[in-house]
């Protein structure tokens, strides 16, 4: 009985091994690999799936015939991961050594996307260029990113020109172009003069409520003391001399506030107007 428990247990080991042999012979087959990688990829495990992808190429002595559209699924997982650096390399490599590739003008607009969105305006528009116009499917898609590029570079006309031609999202492009060529603004000039008239309200124009409130708390205190210290003392008040000159310089330095919250605030126009056009990019150049 105790021969029989010994032999049933070393069958059972030896069976398990195969298993696992088996096992690791089944996963290290292309198409699995190239079927975890698709999973990591829809899991948006982007730069697994490019581990992935990349073993399934170098798992035979040569490239498969799809290897392009490999090399455009890691280029995507990269890009979608925000490394665009290695992701304008492997679009790039399809466009040097697959110039036959069915993906190579959707490698061109790729690689143009990389470059918008990292603020690479001119040199996205160069790359769109190479093949805009060429076919129509991709002139609707490399003119919509040339009008946003534009947008973002401030040139309004250049942007319409290319919105008039065939775009998708037609009007959600017009609405955002109007929206950067009508951006509120404030002007430097009246908010600093604003403030020298009632100090405090220059910030009170540029929408920064608090900071009006604390200037004007700040420079009226500080003069308050000061004609108390002159009234008490005369011309020779301490008191006076030294709350004078602080509310001097506050209300000096509330002037130059106000004139820098007008920059401040356009800018932040400026800023959000920008993020509004990256975040159609990412919507909708996926």
């Amino acid at each position: 009985m105790r021969y029989l428990k010994l032999i049933f247990i070393i069958v059972l080991y030896f069976s398990v091994s195969l298993k696992g042999e088996n096992s690791n012979v089944e996963y290290f087959k292309p198409a699995n690999i190239r079927r975890f990688a698709d999973y990591l990829f829809s899991a948006e495990q982007y730069i697994k799936a490019a581990g992935e992808y990349g073993r399934y190429l170098f798992m035979e002595d040569s490239f498969p015939q799809n290897a392009d559209s490999i090399f455009f699924r890691i280029a995507l997982c990269y890009r979608l991961d925000k490394n665009y650096k290695n992701s304008i390399n492997y679009f790039r490599k399809i466009a040097d050594e697959y110039p036959e590739s069915p993906l190579l003008e959707d490698s061109y607009l790729e690689i143009g996307t990389c470059y918008s969105l990292q603020d690479s305006f001119e040199l996205s528009n160069k790359i769109l260029e190479s093949f805009y116009l060429k076919e129509p499917n991709e002139k609707s898609r490399a003119g919509e990113l040339m009008a946003l590029n534009h947008m973002q570079t401030k040139k309004w006309n250049k942007a319409r020109e290319f919105l008039n031609s065939p775009v998708s999202n037609k009007k959600q492009l017009f609405s955002l172009l109007e929206k950067g060529e009508n951006l509120p603004k404030k002007n430097k000039f009246a908010s600093g003069l604003f403030s020298a008239v009632f100090p405090g309200s220059g910030k009170f124009y540029c929408n920064r409520p608090a900071d009006g409130f604390h200037s004007f708390a700040t420079v009226s205190l500080t003069c308050w003391q000061a004609y108390e210290g002159f009234e008490e003392d005369g011309i020779h008040s301490v008191k006076g001399w030294i709350f004078g000159v602080f509310g001097g310089l506050f209300y000096l330095g509330n002037i130059y506030g106000s004139v820098v919250a007008a920059d401040i605030y356009n800018e932040e126009q400026e800023i959000m107007f920008k993020l509004s056009v990256k975040k159609y990019l990412n919507e909708n150049f996926k």
